[in-house]
């Protein structure tokens, strides 16, 4: 593949940047990168989303005061960023047409708009299918429109590389317009149509948003996708590459994005989607994974990421660009799950093994399973209700009250049933990733390109995953994430 030489600084240099979802765990770093490397941008703008009666703007300025991914700006620039002349943030929202902008905001970015960056989306893997569509797909459409009213903007569209669907081996960095993962033929727009109309239909009757879902995944898992997150974003790849064109579009798929390997800071993590819930099932008592050991586990540090969109965003700016970059380390620098969970056990073997009477318990290995083993995720919830079953009809007995609350079999219960049900939905979601397919995400094109500017240099082969997993991604989960999930759990727990 022949190699383009880029200057990060050249290309942005006096050019204007509209940032979509930048309040997203991705965008606030990327945008940290760009304010702290690239002085001579002339604007960037920000798109935030009006929350509870809030303002975008004033919420990202909240955003920008408090996030700990803002910390070298803070150092630099303090933490008001009414003291960074070159941004402002702006209320709008994807979902709305024109992007929901007021009529004098529109006409100046419309004029001044060099390149849009969308982070946006809805990252739930199961949600109502009308919700899904709206930001994924149709939010893609109405930045189309956005693009296609400019004078000379370009769009830089975060999609993911699990769009690729319920598919095996070397997935390479192409997009599929017409044929699904599973090799049906289908039109991205009319699927589009359909959706909507048949989630409008469903809400006129009064559908829960329990039936929405399951509509969304039965549609997404007949055209070959697992969820319906990947199946309205491949959807939005497609409509976006119907609508502009090549030379003012490009698409840009990360794998599973994790922990900071450096920038802004080590450990640094916000995301709950990732491998956050599936580190915190297995440094607990529960040792079993539905997966397979060989299968690729392809996650990519945070600010490899943003370096890596940084580079995208230059050679769309310099006319040098492809259409389709991948941001990953399946196919450069793979890391398999057996290898994976290793680093979990050795780490929490290390620096959280109990000691109970002075003696220090060992910590044992992860078993992987099938989902049709006795105490896999779905396998406990059946097991749960049948001790429900069987409690509801001990209820109906003479004195029954008080043989369950002396021995405490309700509680019991009802925290079997409460991490039965957490692991069965673990289990689920990560299943297609680890244990389904075995994907290999080719990833040449970021490659392809030699940036001038170290600190934007993309090479995933040097990222040591044992020091990056026991040294920087779980301390950096525990500190930033874990923590907060045990929050929530304890506070659920006081109300119920």
């Amino acid at each position: 593949m022949k190699i383009s030489d880029l200057s990060i600084q050249e290309s942005f240099g006096g050019k204007t940047v509209l940032l979509i979802g930048g309040s997203g765990f991705i965008g606030k770093v990327w945008l940290s990168m760009l304010v702290d490397f690239i002085p001579d941008i002339k604007k960037i703008y920000i798109l935030v989303r009006p929350n509870k009666g809030k303002e975008g703007n004033l919420r990202f300025s909240e955003i920008y005061t408090k996030s700990p991914a803002f910390v070298k700006l803070h150092q630099k620039f303090g933490n008001n960023i009414e003291n960074l002349s070159n941004i402002e943030a702006i209320t709008g929202d994807i979902c709305s047409v024109k992007l929901g902008l007021n009529k004098a905001v529109l006409a100046k970015l419309i004029e001044e708009t060099d390149l849009v960056v969308n982070f946006a989306a809805d990252l739930r893997f199961s949600a109502p299918l009308d919700q899904m569509l709206q930001t994924n797909s149709g939010g893609a459409l109405n930045i189309a429109e956005f693009i296609l009213s400019t004078k000379k903007a370009k769009l830089l569209h975060v999609s993911t590389c699990y769009v690729a669907g319920m598919a095996d081996g070397l997935v390479s960095e192409k997009l599929s317009k017409n044929i699904s993962p599973n090799g049906a033929r289908f039109s991205a727009q009319d699927e589009y149509n359909w959706g909507m109309q048949e989630s409008l239909g469903a809400r006129s009757r009064s559908a829960t948003d329990k039936e929405l879902k399951l509509i969304g995944t039965l549609r997404a898992e007949r055209l070959g996708w697992p969820n319906t997150y990947t199946y309205t974003k491949a959807l939005g790849e497609i409509l976006l590459s119907e609508k502009l064109p090549r030379d003012r579009l490009c698409i840009f798929r990360p794998s599973i994005v994790e922990s900071a390997e450096k920038y802004p800071f080590p450990g640094w993590n916000e995301d709950f989607n990732g491998t956050a819930p599936f580190i915190q099932m297995l440094s607990s008592r529960y040792r079993l994974l539905v997966a397979k050991p060989n299968h690729n586990l392809d996650i990519i540090p945070v600010d490899y990421v943003a370096r890596g969109l940084t580079i995208a965003s230059s050679a769309l700016l310099s006319h040098k660009h492809l259409d389709i970059y991948h941001s990953s380390t399946s196919a450069l620098n793979p890391l398999s799950v057996a290898l994976a969970t290793d680093y979990i056990c050795q780490y929490y073997k290390t620096f959280e093994r109990k000691r109970i009477d002075g003696i220090l318990f060992p910590y044992p290995k992860i078993k992987f399973i099938s989902p049709k083993h006795i105490f896999s995720g779905p396998s406990l919830t059946k097991i749960e209700k049948t001790f429900s079953f069987f409690i509801d009809k001990i209820k109906l007995e003479k004195n029954s009250s008080y043989m369950l609350s002396r021995f405490g079999i309700s509680n019991k219960l009802e925290i079997i049933k409460r991490k039965a049900k957490s692991i069965d939905v673990i289990m689920n979601v990560y299943k297609p990733f680890i244990y389904d397919y075995n994907y290999t995400f080719k990833s040449e094109n970021l490659m392809a390109h030699r940036v001038a500017e170290k600190e934007f240099s993309y090479n995933p082969t040097e990222i040591n995953w044992d020091r990056y997993w026991r040294e920087i991604h779980i301390p950096g989960l525990n500190r930033w994430c874990l923590s907060q999930l045990k929050t929530l759990s304890n506070k659920k727990k006081e109300l119920t």
